[in-house]
């Protein structure tokens, strides 16, 4: 007896699955023959294309990708400052820890319209060796409001930012047909980040101290006036002990000379936390990698836009060759398989 009479038959779930595995093979050798009868239409077709799209690559202007990465200087502690003066942070309700970090605005403020119009006012060498104004490079045209506009968006179109979070390493890359224009505009935009971020912090820690510093000049014409009363007290009555009156005049003039006094302490030591903050909390922001001048092209790429030009040619002449000639084998196939 043979092995292959102890073979189970199979049931009826395999005769169903073997029966559309046969149809799905049956239907799809028509359209590989429809295919492989038309190959050299597709052929063709995909060469045409790829040939097309490649030539396209070569005619359309190369675009150039200049990138500088920024990265913000370590803030130096809040307790560092008040330790130098002798002053515990605890004491003035500080929260100790590292200075907070400015890095999340960066791309706002490169982006930001006085930022850019700081830009366009300038002029940027080219590749040929000559200088052209920004502004009319990016929009043409007599100068007028309308122009500056189209310059500026102009300009934010060519900025392309990432921010690390974790880092907070920045990152600008400006685009344009000019390389050498692309890496100059890109170092200029760092530049001017530091300069008007300084600038801010400047004004904002300067005003505080400015305000300070008149407060306490006020405090101690205050405490030198309380001072010259009290003074002016002790001459005129040497013998206070013996009257309740001038012993509660005195005690009154002494509370109000404490009180100025503490008053100037205090501000005094505001007035050298300002003095410090002042120039503590200004970012600096240091240029890891400078933009260069990219050697090389960013697009169009002619490799990617030949394999494109391909596929979308093979595609083309499958379209417009199967209506026509395929349908027919298609339908004999079918009949024959029936």
């Amino acid at each position: 007896m043979s092995a292959h009479a102890f073979e189970p038959l199979p049931g009826p779930g395999g005769l169903v699955e073997d029966a559309q595995g046969d149809g799905a093979a049956l239907a799809l050798r028509p359209l590989a023959a429809a295919l492989w009868a038309r190959r050299v239409t597709l052929a063709i077709g995909a060469l045409v294309g790829a040939t097309l799209l490649l030539g396209l690559a070569f005619v359309l202007p190369p675009t150039y990708v200049a990138t500088v990465a920024v990265l913000e200087a370590p803030r130096p502690d809040a307790n560092t400052a008040l330790d130098q003066l002798g002053i515990s942070a605890q004491m003035l309700g500080l929260k100790p820890g590292g200075g907070a970090t400015n890095a999340l605005t960066y791309p706002d403020i490169l982006r930001s319209r006085r930022l850019l119009e700081s830009l366009l006012v300038r002029s940027f060498p080219l590749a040929d060796g000559h200088a052209v104004p920004l502004e009319g490079y990016l929009a043409s045209g007599p100068g007028s409001p309308q122009r500056r506009d189209r310059a500026v968006r102009a300009l934010r179109r060519r900025f392309d930012i990432t921010l690390d979070r974790r880092t907070n390493l920045l990152r600008l890359a400006v685009s344009d047909r000019d390389p050498v224009l692309a890496a100059g505009v890109a170092n200029a935009a760092c530049a001017a980040l530091q300069d008007l971020v300084m600038h801010a912090m400047m004004t904002q820690a300067g005003a505080n101290r400015r305000f300070v510093e008149n407060r306490l000049d006020g405090a101690r014409t205050e405490l030198a006036q309380a001072e010259a009363g009290l003074e002016a007290f002790r001459e005129a009555n040497r013998h206070v002990d013996d009257s309740p009156r001038l012993l509660l005049e005195q005690g009154r003039m002494l509370r109000e000379v404490r009180t100025r006094e503490e008053v100037v302490v205090a501000l005094t030591r505001e007035y050298e936390m300002a003095r410090v903050d002042e120039n503590r909390d200004v970012p600096v922001l240091n240029v890891l990698d400078p933009a260069v001048p990219p050697a090389f092209r960013s697009s169009p790429r002619r490799v990617p836009m030949a394999v494109a030009g391909f596929l979308l040619g093979l595609v083309v002449a499958a379209a417009v060759a199967w209506p026509r000639r395929g349908a027919a084998p298609v339908r004999e196939a079918h009949a024959e398989a029936a």
